[in-house]
């Protein structure tokens, strides 16, 4: 029997920091969280026209009204699925933990994870999908006379052309980082500047993207029921875009994740917990209330086939 879900506040508010590897989760960073008060609404799709088309005279006259702003938009909309994830912590089990709390902790922990992974593989998805600019890299970066600087450079000015701002965002897996860390391209750059040892700062200073996110999450690719394929969810590609935290509905941002205020907590889940005796143990649920969607594809771009 079942008795009332109740909401933790506590482990709603600090859920985030206990899943475990929390920092490898980079979905919230490419595409930034935006609370919204609407389970379902249009939300402005960014035109490339908003940048680059700008008012040419500005002088005003005497009695004469100011330039103002007409920021060309297309609609999407949004609509927010309710995702979560329960664990059920055994009454005998409990008793194994130093108290009640840790117990709880150790469920959020796992509970968290499976929602974090799951919006990990929708963002990606996302990100590589067909509203995005794609093209291969010139020779996979794990080969012989390959340029990553090349290639990333190239890039970098498509975004500079079609949407007016220098890409400030990248995403690659850790074999990747591997890959780069050692590439000649890259220390050849630094060897007479810096120690031997390639850092991600040091990668955002060479390929001049100030944001690097390295993508560590793993998680198995196989159907269910086959048997267990572990694989980089971000894969082998290279994303590189413009992000904007910022609040802004017009703002050009490459994606956002949209999330319910009402039922959703401040970092965007929240932690239910309540009693089933038929099994005799109390279950934590982790659930948060999101869509992710892109807001304006010309500021990213999909690299294809960065390493073999």
């Amino acid at each position: 029997m079942k008795s009332n879900v109740t909401i933790n506040p506590v482990l709603s508010l600090t859920a985030t920091q206990y899943a475990v590897g929390a920092d490898q989760f980079i979905a919230k960073k490419l595409f930034p969280m935006l609370m919204v008060a609407a389970q379902a609404a249009g939300f402005y799709v960014f035109k490339s026209e908003n940048m680059l088309n700008v008012p040419q005279i500005i002088a005003r006259a005497p009695s004469a009204p100011y330039s103002r702003g007409r920021t060309t938009l297309d609609n999407d909309s949004y609509n927010t699925r309710d995702y979560g994830h329960e664990e059920a912590i055994d009454d005998r089990e409990r008793k194994k933990y130093r108290s009640a709390f840790d117990a709880e902790l150790a469920a959020v922990t796992r509970a968290m994870r499976v929602v974090l992974v799951n919006q990990e593989v929708r963002a990606q998805a996302l990100a590589v999908g067909s509203g995005v600019p794609t093209s291969a890299v010139g020779t996979a970066w794990d080969q012989a006379n390959s340029d990553p600087i090349g290639d990333i450079n190239a890039v970098r000015e498509v975004i500079r052309l079609n949407a007016g701002m220098l890409p400030n965002t990248w995403v690659i897996s850790e074999p990747t980082f591997n890959v780069l860390s050692e590439h000649v391209k890259v220390t050849d750059k630094i060897k007479y500047s810096q120690k031997g040892i390639i850092t991600e700062e040091l990668l955002t200073q060479v390929f001049k993207i100030p944001n690097l996110l390295v993508a560590r999450t793993v998680a198995n690719s196989a159907n269910e029921g086959q048997a267990l394929t572990p694989a980089d969810i971000w894969g082998k590609d290279c994303i590189i875009g413009f992000v904007d935290g910022s609040p802004d509905l017009k703002s050009p941002t490459f994606g956002r994740i949209f999330s319910w205020t009402e039922e959703s907590g401040s970092d965007g889940v929240i932690v239910e917990s309540y009693r089933d005796d038929d099994i005799r143990s109390d279950v934590i649920r982790v659930r948060n209330d999101a869509d992710e969607k892109l807001v304006a594809p010309a500021c990213g771009y999909r690299l294809s086939g960065a390493i073999t």
